[in-house]
């Protein structure tokens, strides 16, 4: 008889004991993966207060169980849209002719005589600045020259038509070729009266360019 009452009375005791501790333990305890994804969110966010993964699992998670490390986050983040390639740079500025080169341009200039009589400091600022062929003139044809305002002086003569041995090059081409060989054979004679091959108003090249397209 005392043996059962003893053995009754350690149940219990049992009974009570387990009844305490279900009492005891945090109804609101973290599982391992919960905790684990809460710490690495406040890691992110910068959170932590300097608490490593234990003191943040007893403090935050309410369990002393887990002791180890927590996963790193599989939570999607926010990637950092990646840098559109900046835009094309504007065109750089044409560059201008060097020294040398310009020497050269000015020379070869004179030498055919359609430097119109510039001193080099006016060559260098209208023929070498930037976008300046390296050897074409202003006046070759590529670009027409500007209308003449002026007429030109009394006794000076002008082709009437394009000549024919400059006609497989561009109208423009043509007509300036046909006006410098005329200039030259004027200048020859001296037969010019003060006009140049390019001067304010309208010299040779203007009078003449113009002339041989009203006549095209």
């Amino acid at each position: 008889m005392l043996i059962r009452s003893l053995a009754g009375l350690a149940g219990t005791a049992l009974v009570a004991t387990v009844a305490a501790m279900a009492t005891t333990a945090p109804a609101n305890a973290l599982t391992m993966q919960e905790c684990s994804a809460k710490y690495q969110a406040a890691k992110d966010a910068g959170t932590l207060g300097g608490l490593n993964w234990n003191q943040y699992r007893k403090a935050e998670c309410g369990s002393d169980t887990a002791t180890e490390a927590p996963a790193k986050s599989t939570s999607s983040k926010k990637e950092t849209p990646a840098k559109k390639p900046a835009k094309a740079a504007a065109a750089a500025e044409p560059k201008s002719l060097t020294m040398q080169q310009c020497g050269a341009k000015y020379q070869a200039a004179k030498d055919a005589g359609v430097d119109n009589g510039m001193k080099w400091n006016d060559f260098r600022k209208a023929e070498c600045g930037p976008g300046a062929d390296l050897t074409a003139l202003s006046t070759d044809g590529e670009r027409e020259p500007p209308a003449p305002t002026t007429a030109a002086p009394r006794g000076v003569t002008f082709p009437r038509n394009v000549s024919a041995k400059f006609s497989h090059e561009s109208a423009g081409k043509a007509r300036m070729h046909t006006c410098l060989e005329q200039y030259h054979a004027l200048k020859d004679k001296n037969a010019l009266n003060g006009l140049k091959w390019i001067q304010k108003g309208g010299g040779y090249y203007s009078l003449c360019n113009a002339r041989l397209k009203a006549s095209s």
